[in-house]
């Protein structure tokens, strides 16, 4: 066949795909609008938290490793310790995969991409899962599963899950390799093959060079799922091949992820990424967190809000995982109405996420009920479940379950309709879903420096700066303000290391006292930055006893931070 006509059969045979791409490329475009005007100066989401921290840390990795620096250590942040980025995320498909891009347009518009790349292929990759399975029933029709398939990536891509984790979770962003490692698990699963099991393996490893969570959940999750598919597993252990291209799964997930693993080995070895297990329960998910309309909706989501969490602070988006109420009606129906192996496995594996989102004890809304769950067992006894900060975000794989239980569900009742009908009902169905999950224009964050990084970066030397109260200096703005000011940081931010700094240093805590100023002069500091407007949430002191300390000499202040100078 010539060339041409090949790739003309191509076309035909691919045309779904670039459609469905550029269908969830739209609807990507248009949820996290206005985004796409400003890729260049700003990052989603209103408030200045992680995707600080994430924007500083692809512009560090990719700068280490343009100049030939260790990229894994920061030697100007947390001095005079220095900063192993092991203490939080390194997401290193992001921060070293997409260095290319971060070195041609910024870091600002590598992170933008990111989000905006992850969310047109999260859709895809669940179409492509549920598209699959929806056409083993050898008398479904293949526009009624691609439209049904659809509508199960667009309610996936646009969750709340995930259009919450767009506001600064980086590493979470990238949960298409979550959907494409079941479905080369089940490729796997069905055939055995080398090819399988190294696309898997690479599948895998993807999902885990983005976040550590994603690895931990598919390592749980998988087993699962293949105990409830194999049925007999006597056949599968007594094929040499099978355990051939499960062995290449694992070389593959090694040889991608061992290099980026080691620092956070090294620091697990010394007992710093352990968390709390009262930090545990707190950010487990509750079962009435599912099943809440999105609460983020402009036009119920501020009492849906009130009622998820009935405290005075702003409610933590950690605990958006809203499956929605159209998605949970089909997903509903779907599970009713499907059967076999993948569809058994696909449910056995929504079951034990949930299980294992509700954390160490069980919590109704935000009330602890301290009845013990499996979590607490697996703390003890599987490899690094003490570091799991956040059992909540098991709740991913309830979320793509569902939706790919609502293409199920969705196709089922379509399937006697007339073609006609069947397209009618099938974008009403996705614009109900798209309805539910809206949030309205999403607020930016500007990334522009503080006049006061200004005038530090202006000052003749390169002392090191300290900042208060803790949590502004503990936070990932406070990481991207050293790209601006140039001075050296005696803090830092990540996961572990906020608590962990407060348990080191105990001292900083009674600022301005002097204990809190021995330590910083040990330190060599010499600018003290404090920030008048975080004091109306933080009552840990008072300007007025700032002022009186004789040890601080003011120096200037700008837009509600004051620079002192420290004594020595």
């Amino acid at each position: 066949m010539p060339w041409n006509e090949r790739l003309r059969a191509l076309d035909r045979r691919h045309r779904h795909h670039f459609a469905a791409l550029a269908a969830y490329l739209l609807l990507t475009i248009g949820f996290t609008w206005p985004l796409l005007p400003d890729l260049d100066t700003h990052v989603l989401g209103g408030a200045r938290l992680d995707n600080y921290e994430y924007v500083w840390k692809m512009g560090f990795i990719a700068d280490a490793l343009r100049a030939g620096r260790d990229p894994f250590f920061a030697p100007d942040i947390y001095v005079p310790f220095g900063y192993p980025l092991a203490y939080g995320e390194i997401t290193p498909i992001h921060t070293f995969g997409m260095a290319p891009l971060t070195w041609l347009f910024g870091p600002v518009v590598s992170y933008n991409l990111a989000a905006l790349g992850s969310t047109v292929l999260s859709g895809w990759a669940v179409y492509l899962l549920a598209r699959r399975w929806l056409l083993r029933d050898s008398e479904m029709p293949v526009r009624l599963a691609a439209l049904a398939a659809f509508t199960a990536g667009a309610a996936f891509a646009f969750s709340a899950y995930r259009m919450q984790k767009l506001t600064g979770h980086m590493p979470l962003f990238d949960t298409h390799w979550l959907a494409l490692a079941l479905l080369w698990f089940d490729l796997w699963l069905d055939r055995g093959r080398l090819r399988e099991g190294a696309v898997l393996g690479g599948m895998v490893a993807l999902a885990a060079l983005s976040s550590w969570y994603y690895a931990f959940l598919l390592g749980l999750a998988l087993p699962v799922v293949a105990l409830a598919r194999a049925g007999n597993l006597v056949p599968h252990l007594r094929d040499p091949r099978r355990w051939l291209s499960a062995v290449l799964a694992v070389v593959v997930v090694l040889t991608l992820c061992l290099p980026f693993l080691v620092p956070y080995l090294q620091l697990d070895s010394r007992g710093a990424t352990v968390v709390p297990l009262r930090e545990a329960a707190f950010w487990a998910a509750s079962f009435t967190d599912y099943l809440m309309p999105n609460p983020l909706h402009p036009l119920w989501g501020e009492a849906i809000s009130r009622v998820m969490w009935p405290l005075p602070t702003p409610m933590m988006t950690e605990f958006v995982i809203s499956i929605g109420w159209v998605t949970l009606l089909l997903a509903l129906i779907g599970a009713r109405r499907t059967h076999g192996p993948s569809w058994r496995s696909l449910k056995w594996m929504m079951i034990a996420a949930f299980v294992l989102s509700l954390g160490p004890y069980l919590t109704i809304s935000r009330l602890p009920l301290d009845i013990p769950l499996p979590d607490l067992l697996l703390r003890e006894i599987v490899p690094f479940a003490d570091s799991v900060r956040s059992w909540g975000r098991f709740s991913v794989l309830v979320q793509l379950g569902a939706c790919v239980l609502t293409a199920a569900g969705l196709a089922s009742l379509l399937r006697t309709q007339s073609a006609r009908r069947q397209v009618g009902y099938g974008v009403l169905a996705l614009g109900l879903i798209l309805f539910g999950a809206w949030q309205g224009p999403q607020p930016l964050s500007e990334m522009r420096p503080r006049p006061v990084d200004t005038w530090l970066a202006a000052q003749p030397d390169r002392d090191p700066i300290m900042e208060f109260p803790l949590a502004e200096a503990l936070s990932g703005p406070a990481m991207w303000y050293t790209t601006v000011h140039g001075h050296p940081v005696t803090f830092g931010y990540g996961t572990y290391l906020p608590l962990l700094y407060r348990q080191r240093h105990p001292a900083l805590t009674t600022f301005p006292g002097d204990g809190a100023l021995d330590q910083l002069a040990a330190w060599g500091v010499r600018y003290v930055l404090v920030s008048q407007w975080a004091l109306s949430y933080d009552y840990s002191f008072t300007m007025a006893q700032v002022d009186a300390q004789l040890r601080l000499r003011r120096l200037i202040s700008r837009d509600g931070v004051v620079v002192y100078a420290l004594l020595r």
